[in-house]
């Protein structure tokens, strides 16, 4: 009967260190992912934080304009434009006739740029996903080593040396590229 009662004690012993290491295993597995799930609170902070980084300087950022200067804006897209459709009729001119017109458009071009207007034109030149482009088309080129820009709709206008307006484009990709991302 001693011998039952001490084999009783060692059982009880055993279950309560079963017991006791059952609620230690729960404790730390409970402490795991209380730890976890402060862990990812914070990745999820540092990663909203990060975007935000790269939204600001991914962003253009734009500065205040009086209303004279929105109309200067408008005024460098129109003459952009006018120059670019004399550029295709330029050969049914007179040469008077073109000189006149260049002249004329290079002076207005000056006062632009007096007033820190600057306008870029995409035309031809090699598309980077990392401009700040409004993207109105996107077609395929199979003979094309890289995509480049097919066609400006409209120039990016730059404002003491910040972009104002987002130039819109047609860009042209090797058949076997990506989607782009930001087509309007």
């Amino acid at each position: 009967m001693a011998i039952k009662k001490q084999e009783e004690r060692k059982v009880e012993k055993v279950e309560s260190l079963h017991q006791n290491i059952i609620e230690e295993l729960f404790k730390s597995e409970k402490n795991f992912h209380d730890q976890i799930i402060k862990e990812t609170s914070e990745i999820r902070l540092q990663i909203s934080e990060t975007r935000k980084d790269i939204q600001s300087a991914v962003t253009p950022k734009f500065i205040e304009m009086s209303s004279q200067v929105k109309d200067l804006v408008e005024l460098s897209i129109e003459i952009w434009r006018l120059e670019n459709r004399i550029n295709k009729i330029n050969s049914n001119l007179e040469e008077n006739q073109k000189e006149g017109i260049n002249n004329s458009i290079q002076k207005i071009k000056r006062y632009l740029d007096k007033n820190d207007i600057e306008l870029i034109d995409h035309t031809n030149h090699k598309f980077n996903e990392g401009r700040n482009l409004d993207i109105l088309a996107v077609e395929k080129d199979s003979n094309l080593p890289e995509a480049i820009v097919k066609e400006t709709k409209e120039p990016t206008v730059m404002y003491k040396g910040q972009v104002v307006r987002k130039g819109k484009v047609v860009v042209i990709t090797p058949e076997e590229e990506k989607e782009l991302g930001n087509v309007k």
